[in-house]
């Protein structure tokens, strides 16, 4: 039996930076028997309403959609050359002047506090369960269209592939990525917790703080290193998490506490970053959430195109946090609205389908 909380009760981030200090997320929780745990079971879980594709095309199928989506595929930030990273950084710094379009959210003042609200009123719905990936590539995908169609931002969209970072030997290597520099990337990471200091979004007030519920504030982005986190962030650490077999297990070793006792490559990547990045709420205020998150969907990605004929609808899970505990389903609702329209779960399960077409390069 796999022991969870009850509903998230706090911060990613430990009480003090480079502390080991407890999480908040160590808290009692009400029990409950995931489907697919077994990893010597290999094979689309039934209880999840999967929908296997046929073995002999799937891998033709796989290959000729990645084909159809070449157009648009994502890069990991490093490899974006100079003018493309600088064009995506001033579409996010458009969505951080455009007004609000989100009404339903109080204390929202432009369309970047529209994602990062609508995240804090939604996080216990779609973490600790099932929905996390589906939802949060859903999550992405929103974002991805409104830097492209109201900031008319063309090039590809960034993931930050931090295994190139993370050496617990050597933290200094982490601070100096090329995604903390100044001058062309998102800023310093401080040793000590504060705002950024310098770059393009070191000026930029946050509307919100921490939550549960929307904390109307007005601050700047804030970061603090957690070198603790490092040896979480490594190769090996992704090895692992790829190696599951079931969705189920998958799913668990890359979210990370509070549903497992140490803390995983999701919760890792939020916490070493630290700031508003480490709260569970409020993380998408910073502009790295969206290239952390999206090299986890990546991950995900390749977790199901390992074994597309079992993977690529392979969903498992509780549905929400607190009992009665129901199992997810491909047909399980994405709540979006109001920044786009709610879908579900079997519609975002392939990055080439239609609705999505993306790949990763």
């Amino acid at each position: 039996m796999h022991s969870v909380v009850h509903a998230i009760s706090g911060s990613l981030e430990p009480t003090n930076v480079g502390s080991t200090a407890a999480s908040t997320f160590d808290t009692a929780s009400p029990t409950w028997s995931p489907v697919g745990t077994n990893e010597s079971v290999v094979g689309t879980n039934t209880a999840s309403a999967s929908k296997p594709i046929a073995n002999s095309a799937s891998e033709n199928l796989l290959v000729k959609k990645a084909d159809t989506c070449q157009k648009n595929q994502r890069h990991e930030w490093r490899s974006m050359g100079p003018p493309t990273r600088s064009e995506y950084l001033k579409a996010v710094q458009c969505l951080q002047r455009l007004k609000s379009t989100a009404a339903a959210l109080p204390g929202t003042r432009t369309r970047f506090d529209d994602f990062q609200a609508y995240h804090i009123s939604v996080t216990t719905k779609v973490h600790e369960v099932g929905q996390f990936l589906p939802w949060h590539r859903w999550f992405l995908h929103t974002y991805e269209l409104a830097l492209r169609h109201e900031c008319d931002y063309q090039g590809p969209i960034p993931f930050w592939d931090w295994t190139k970072d993370a050496y617990p030997e050597n933290p200094a290597v982490f601070r100096s990525s090329p995604i903390f520099d100044a001058s062309g990337g998102f800023g310093p990471l401080p040793l000590v917790r504060g705002p950024i200091s310098h770059g393009v979004f070191a000026k930029y007030n946050l509307s919100f703080g921490t939550g549960p519920p929307l904390n109307r504030t007005n601050h700047l982005i804030e970061r603090g290193f957690d070198i603790t986190m490092l040896s979480h962030l490594t190769e090996r650490a992704v090895e692992i998490t790829l190696g599951k077999k079931t969705f189920e297990t998958f799913r668990i070793e890359l979210e990370g506490k509070p549903i497992t006792p140490e803390p995983k490559v999701h919760d890792s990547g939020h916490r070493a970053v630290g700031g508003d990045m480490g709260d569970t709420y409020s993380s998408p205020g910073d502009p790295l959430f969206y290239l952390h998150h999206a090299n986890l969907d990546r991950l995900w990605w390749k977790w199901q195109t390992a074994d597309p004929h079992h993977r690529l609808y392979q969903i498992s899970g509780r549905s929400t946090q607190a009992p009665p505990f129901q199992n997810v389903t491909l047909n399980t609702t994405l709540p979006t609205e109001p920044l786009g329209r709610s879908i579900q779960i079997h519609e975002v399960m392939d990055i080439g389908n239609g609705l999505l077409c993306y790949t990763y390069a």
